[in-house]
């Protein structure tokens, strides 16, 4: 294998080349064994922030190499100056749960979970390390907190936080086995025939564009998302949605791609979805985590939480339940007249 490292105007590059063994080999995982001192969390960090190219053409964490192929990552320092920047801040945090082995929030919409390059402040991170700072006593030491699982910038919800590495690692794990139910309450564009389904289409990065994702038939990923319709209204759907896989914007794809997109959604929606979010009110998308049901890692104990909407969703959906209800006295008054 060949590693060097350049410098150049942006930052120090690291250039290698794949050798036979690593044929197959996703980025995240080659780049992981290669570079000893940093984690694959770390790694696909900067993947995430397209500092990763394969032969000249930016790479998501999932792309296999060849032999040969020559890997590159531009402003490598500028990360470890990242790492040294993440500072606590004193923000705000909804605990719905907590011990000495990790914590439960309620994340707030507008929020990023992770800070990243040329952003290093008021994320979730932050106001984490805030907190466990001025709590020690509910912290095991000597050990680093991680959070488990992600949710998109414009989400609330539910989220854990491990308080140690052993932690991370036995709630990562049941969700790698889908242990974890999970549960998301979503506003959608349209009416259903039937009152559940079953969406299953692989999701990989957009070819289009490296920002989003999308149905992928040929490189994507599975991806299963399991809905119950709750209630109807005239031009949208309250569901109930269990993600069976934790894919990149797993949701919103999914729902957008058979045409249902959330409401309030700008990235994966449509002019519909955004005419009705202004409509009533709504600036971000009506997607909220709102249970999660789990084994502790440690006692073995059934641990299952449930978070209420966030009052500006639910703002929103009482605009509609008024609308509808007004529909219903409109629609009883024409047919007593019809009598």
């Amino acid at each position: 294998m060949l590693y060097k490292e350049l410098d150049n105007n942006s930052g120090k590059t690291v250039t290698l080349t794949v050798s036979e063994e690593s044929t197959g080999q996703r980025v995240d995982i080659f780049l992981a064994l290669q570079i000893k001192n940093q984690s694959r969390t770390y790694i696909q960090k900067i993947i995430d922030n397209n500092y990763v190219s394969v032969n000249g053409k930016i790479v998501g964490k999932n792309f296999e190499l060849s032999a040969n192929d020559i890997v590159v990552i531009t402003n490598f320092d500028h990360f470890e100056i990242f790492k040294k920047q993440i500072k606590p801040q004193n923000i705000s945090l909804n605990v719905k749960f907590e011990d000495k082995y990790f914590l439960i929030i309620s994340k707030t919409a507008g929020i990023t979970v992770h800070p990243a390059p040329g952003s290093f402040e008021n994320t979730l991170v932050n106001a984490i390390l805030f907190y466990l700072k001025k709590n020690p006593s509910k912290t095991l030491n000597n050990e680093r907190a991680g959070i488990v699982h992600r949710l998109d910038k414009d989400t609330s919800g539910l989220i854990i936080v491990a308080k140690n590495d052993i932690i991370v690692r036995k709630i990562s794990d049941q969700f790698k086995t889908r242990t974890v139910e999970k549960k998301y309450t979503a506003l959608v564009l349209g009416n259903f025939i039937e009152k559940k389904g079953e969406i299953r289409l692989p999701i990989g990065r957009s070819r289009v564009d490296r920002k989003k994702m999308g149905i992928s038939i040929d490189r994507g990923r599975e991806a299963v998302t399991d809905f119950i319709v709750n209630e109807e209204f005239e031009e949208c759907s309250l569901l109930d949605i269990f993600p069976k896989t934790g894919r990149t914007h797993q949701i919103r794809v999914h729902l957008s791609y058979i045409d249902h997109p959330i409401i309030g959604d700008k990235q994966y929606g449509s002019k519909e979805s955004e005419n009705i979010a202004r409509n009533i009110g709504l600036t971000r998308q009506f997607l909220h985590a709102s249970k999660l049901k789990f084994l502790h890692p440690e006692t073995g104990k059934v641990i299952e939480i449930e978070d209420e909407l966030a009052d500006d969703l639910n703002n929103a959906l009482n605009c509609l339940k008024i609308k509808k209800e007004k529909q219903l006295i409109r629609k009883g008054k024409n047919i007593k007249g019809d009598n």
